[in-house]
């Protein structure tokens, strides 16, 4: 991790970069859907229609559904059904999903790293958070937020993949050996996964706190930052770890070997973070295997 100095120099570096990259802009069934939930009466057939008008949508949130992460008891082929069993919250977080899968595009092995690792971290947070509730309600902070934060955290490495065909071989040999990522990333690219992120999570209308969350992820030192979400921050570079600890890392963009990993070392390294959410080693040992039990159990 590494102290980040997020000025308005290093935001406008983002901004000329986004503007090459050409940042997806938020779909329309997430606007929509976002719009009925606001309600006081959500239109449940409305929003299935808004989802089963636009095919290549429908057909990742099927994909989604029946996967491990979202597993429910019966294999769902509908999107009425999908959104009756799970409920407005649940299946809104479906599309969200599937709505970036979509926006980011891929079919490559790298890509397929990209989500087992965003997912796996997405639900490892969310689960963090349902645990963690009475720590995360005081600083406003929910388990959809958790998800959404751990689901776009590392949201730019597939953009920044395609802008640039040396990142991931740059990046990999900056983390082989134990370079600062975040710096390596801006002397190749003139900015970072984090900002990027960050820009693509506001212009998606996620909540302040998640977007922040985004840019700081990589952040050890957070004074001098202004208002951010610490508790949030904190919980992803958890959720981030337990993600690893499954065998799922994004920045080695390979699959590493699980019981490798060592609970005690990483708290010291990352002793802030424990803090903050006042764990122990011996609690990141048993949060991992809850949410292995969760996933095994789907």
């Amino acid at each position: 991790m590494t102290t980040i100095d997020f000025n308005a120099q290093r935001l406008d570096h983002a901004k000329q970069i986004v503007s090459k990259i050409k940042l997806p802009a938020q779909p329309t069934i997430v606007i929509e859907i976002n719009k009925e939930m606001r309600t006081e009466h959500p239109d449940f057939p409305r929003i299935a229609s808004l989802v089963t008008q636009d095919a290549s949508i429908s057909a990742k949130v099927i994909n989604v559904i029946n996967s491990p992460f979202f597993g429910l008891a019966n294999k769902c082929e509908s999107i009425v059904k999908a959104l009756t069993y799970m409920g407005l919250e649940n299946f809104r977080k479906v599309v969200l999903t599937a709505c970036l899968q979509d926006a980011l595009g891929g079919g490559t092995a790298s890509d397929k790293i990209f989500w087992d690792h965003s997912l796996h971290t997405a639900v490892a947070a969310e689960a963090l958070a349902k645990t963690m509730r009475g720590i995360l309600t005081s600083a406003d902070i929910t388990p959809d937020m958790a998800y959404m934060a751990g689901l776009f955290h590392d949201c730019a490495i597939p953009m920044l993949l395609k802008r640039n065909s040396a990142y991931q071989t740059f990046t990999h040999a900056a983390l082989s050996h134990k370079r600062d990522i975040i710096q390596e990333e801006d002397a190749l690219v003139g900015s970072d996964h984090c900002v990027v992120g960050g820009l693509l999570a506001k212009t998606w209308s996620l909540p302040e706190a998640v977007c922040k969350t985004i840019i700081h992820h990589h952040t050890s030192n957070l004074a001098g930052q202004g208002a951010v979400p610490e508790k949030l921050i904190a919980l992803i570079k958890v959720a981030d770890f337990i993600a690893y600890t499954f065998g799922y890392s994004i920045g080695l963009m390979d699959r590493i070997i699980d019981n490798e990993w060592d609970p005690e070392e990483w708290s010291e390294l990352n002793e802030g973070v424990m803090q903050e959410l006042h764990l122990g080693p011996d609690d990141l040992i048993d949060m991992k295997d809850s949410i292995f039990d969760q996933l095994c159990a789907q």
